[in-house]
């Protein structure tokens, strides 16, 4: 009696202590939160335990069997508590005289899980099982079971089936085979020592007393049994929860916790989907290491590698005290950033080598001037103030005085070109910024406006820091700015002069039910950076650097694909910073490469080295999702026929020829340039067709211009063309030589090919008025200080193409002709004297 009274009073508060529990709260689990990208694709978790919970139906019998023999084969005919194993380890634990035995069955675990029970007493184990009893009247033997299932802790970060599963064998759970299932119920135990990836050894051990247990208890043929003994573990690669972009990873925890707070984000459970494309974001970081470490293959490389750097990092990790830090590594750092050039959402981001030697991300936190990968804004400032790609600049050398980049005396360098280069003379704008040339670029700056150009590039987002915005220097981007304001700033060029307001990474948020409980707004700068023109201007040009440019080895070397693509290659003086940034019609992209702490990469570390074959290589891959389009002009823009050699308005003498050893080639050197209204357009081509040559008609590739002499022979004025313009055709070839007065050659002019009213170019005296409507007037003598006016009509082929044809109006006779046509007579000639 006194002993029934000792056991009621000693299980009595803890049978009580049992009843307190809420049963409610055991499916209250810790669950990951699902990062994906673009695609619904995996790419990380966010969590403090990572757990995906599922259905009992969704697991393998195989594992119910296993986890039977190994922690409960009595599992489907005890109420909670097994009274023989319990009784059995008493007896052993006194014996003993601590606890050495347990006997706690899959219900007892769950109730110690559950409720965090975990002191290690004869009282814990008494209220354990208690629990435990609780449990199994309030669920079912299956409910039992799932809740173990997707609570306990398999080791290695993952908690629950499902995500032991996926991280030891790369399955889901229904797909387990019997030796998978015994390795993973052998780990319950002692999840660290029996992890596979820990200790491969001891999990073939324990799998292997796991089978043999399941053998006994005949859940296991002996056949299999034997048969399963001589395979060995093998699992999946170890990959992390947080995927392989940390960079990405770290970004988008740190943006849940702030758009939801951390308590929140800690419950889980939420589907956080991202506008990373894991395709762009696995060749971004896969060509960026790949680049860097061939560059420190580079014979007489000077600076630390990066396996070198691990090698240290390794050695002092062994000897070093707890807790202290490795050094930081010196070695070559890279970073790249892919956007979305409507929304700002990003498509792939690397902030660095390696993030766990180095979590700063390069994108964001690091600020390095860009080189020459500014020099678009100059130019685009230019165009802004009437320049176009076809003005004339002076690339010739500059006394360094006027922009002090690298000392005070000198000439100005020439390391934008991307390789040696050679002063060209007088070249188009878009020449000068295709090819890179310093010189050329801080002339059009200076014309520009300093000031202008920095306002522009300030509207695009890139924040100037310090005063070297006032100098010169910023014209070949000596001001530091971030990757992330770079790549965000050329998005003006392929979106006609606007940008997203930002960047972004979290497109949605869903919490377990499914609600969506963000979801960003996305929205594009107020005020424009520049026109369209401008934008489209630019985009031209940058198009050429890749073909024909300082960036032509994209599409030489690199295998840049046959669609329509722009970019600028970016070093800094001394070689210390290489960038490349470049856009489609769809998305932005930059790459930069460097050291943490500013030094020269190696002597003559040119961009188009180090960090274009990694921009390729995105690029490549993105235009598989985001197909580019052609970039389109305006459709007000006016396209004028420009010779690539001088700049000026192109004729039909516009050829170069190029000696090919025996024989001789000629091609011609005219393209098309798209201006905006009221643009000025200066003289006709004289390096082919000479003074007052006549500019270039055709098959609608240029309009007609407008040109009127000056007082000086053969000196063209500049004209404006405007959008209205109508097309106008010469009325004959230009007579030179002995006769310039037509005192011997016959008058020519020209004559409708097509039945539409025709034009003529006639001299007129100022204040004619009656000529400029296009009525009727007598012919006047030939003054050759008279100017030409032009009179609008529609002359064409079967295409409607202007053709001149001359046809002579009559000899030297003074007497009338007749037009052929309507039959008027015409007023005779006057002849000409001679002193």
């Amino acid at each position: 009696m006194t002993g029934a009274a000792v056991v009621y009073f000693y299980t009595k508060p803890r049978m009580d202590l049992a009843d307190t529990f809420d049963l409610s709260e055991i499916d209250d689990l810790e669950v990951a939160s699902v990062i994906l990208d673009r695609h619904g694709a995996e790419i990380g978790r966010i969590f403090v335990q990572n757990r995906e919970p599922i259905s009992i139906n969704d697991v393998s019998p195989n594992l119910i069997k296993a986890l039977l023999a190994a922690e409960d084969a009595r599992f489907y005919v005890h109420d909670g508590v097994d009274y023989v194993g319990v009784l059995r380890a008493v007896w052993l634990n006194l014996r003993a005289g601590e606890v050495t035995q347990g006997a706690s069955t899959i219900t007892q675990q769950l109730a110690r899980n559950a409720f965090d029970l975990k002191e290690r007493s004869l009282s814990r184990k008494v209220t354990e099982a208690f629990l435990a009893r609780r449990i199994e009247r309030e669920f079912t033997k299956d409910q039992i079971m799932e809740l173990y299932l997707n609570r306990i802790y398999f080791g290695s970060g993952f908690y629950g089936i499902s995500a032991a599963a996926k991280g030891y064998f790369g399955k889901e759970a229904k797909d387990l085979t019997i030796p998978e299932s015994a390795v993973l119920a052998g780990v319950v135990r002692n999840p660290y020592y029996r992890s596979p990836f820990n200790f491969p050894d001891a999990a073939k051990k324990t799998r292997d007393y796991v089978m043999k247990r399941m053998y006994e208890e005949d859940l296991l043929k002996k056949a299999q049994y034997k048969e399963f003994l001589e395979q060995p573990v093998v699992t999946a690669p170890r990959t992390s929860a947080f995927g392989k972009s940390k960079y990405v990873y770290e970004r988008v925890r740190q943006q849940v916790i702030e758009l939801i707070g951390y308590e929140r984000a800690s419950e889980g459970g939420f589907i956080i989907h991202t506008t990373i494309d894991n395709n762009v974001q696995e060749k971004a970081e896969e060509s960026l290491s790949a680049q860097l470490s061939e560059v420190e293959t580079r014979p007489g490389y000077p600076h630390q590698t990066r396996d070198v750097y691990k090698a240290v990092k390794e050695n002092f990790l062994e000897s070093a005290p707890e807790g202290a830090n490795p050094p930081p590594p010196a070695y070559l750092q890279g970073a790249a950033l892919m956007i979305d050039n409507e929304t700002g959402g990003i498509i792939a981001l690397v902030g660095g080598r390696d993030f766990n030697d180095s979590m700063f991300d390069r994108t964001t936190q690091a600020r390095r001037p860009p080189g020459t990968a500014f020099t678009p804004f100059v130019y685009a400032a230019a165009f802004e103030k009437g320049l176009y790609p076809g003005t004339l600049v002076e690339d010739t050398p500059m006394d360094n005085k006027q922009v002090q980049i690298g000392g005070e005396a000198g000439i100005l360098g020439e390391w934008g070109t991307e390789r040696e280069s050679v002063y060209e003379g007088e070249i188009t704008a878009r020449r000068a910024l295709s090819m890179s040339r310093n010189a050329a670029t801080v002339r059009v700056g200076t014309q520009a406006g300093l000031e202008n150009v920095v306002s522009l590039a300030e509207k695009a987002g890139i924040s100037f820091q310090g005063d070297i915005k006032n100098f010169n220097a910023t014209f070949l981007g000596k001001s530091e700015a971030t990757l992330e304001e770079v790549c965000l700033a050329y998005t003006i060029f392929p979106n006609g002069g606007s940008h997203p307001r930002g960047v972004h990474l979290i497109s949605s948020i869903e919490d377990a039910l499914g609600k969506k409980i963000y979801a960003p707004e996305f929205e594009m700068s107020p005020e424009r950076a520049i026109d369209a023109y401008t934008g489209f201007q630019i985009s031209s040009v940058l198009s050429d650097a890749l073909k024909t440019g300082s960036a032509k080895k994209a599409t030489e070397e690199y295998g840049l694909g046959n669609y329509p693509v722009a970019g600028k290659s970016g070093t800094e003086y001394g070689f210390t910073d290489n960038w490349f940034v470049g856009f489609t019609s769809e998305v932005t992209c930059a790459v930069w490469a460097g050291f943490d702490q500013p030094q020269t990469i190696y002597p003559g570390a040119f961009s188009t080295d180090t960090v274009l074959p990694v921009w390729t290589k995105m690029m490549n891959e993105s235009a598989k999702t985001f197909q580019p389009i052609a970039f389109e002009p305006p459709a007000d823009s006016i396209k004028v026929e420009i010779c690539s050699v001088s700049g000026q308005l192109a004729t039909d003498a516009c050829y170069e020829v190029e000696q090919n050893g025996a024989s001789t080639l000629q091609t011609r050197s005219n393209y098309i340039e798209c201006l905006r209204p009221g643009t000025e357009v200066t003289q006709v081509c004289e390096k082919h067709g000479g003074p007052g040559a006549v500019p270039r008609t055709g098959p609608s590739r240029a309009p007609d211009r407008n040109l009127t002499l000056n007082d000086k022979p053969g000196v063209l004025r500049a004209t404006v063309v405007e959008s209205n313009s109508e097309p106008i055709v010469p009325v004959g070839p230009t007579v030179v030589g002995l006769d310039p007065y037509q005192s011997l050659a016959p008058v020519l002019r020209a004559q409708v090919v097509v039945a539409k009213p025709a034009i003529v170019a006639q001299p007129v005296e100022e204040g004619d008025e009656t000529a400029a409507e296009g009525g009727e007037r007598d012919y006047q003598e030939y003054d050759p200080k008279a100017k030409l006016h032009a009179v609008p009509a529609n002359i064409g082929d079967e295409e409607g193409v202007a053709i001149p044809v001359a046809q002579p109006l009559g000899g030297l006779g003074t007497e009338a002709p007749a037009d052929p046509e309507t039959g008027i007579e015409l007023p005779a000639p006057k002849p000409i004297q001679f002193d």
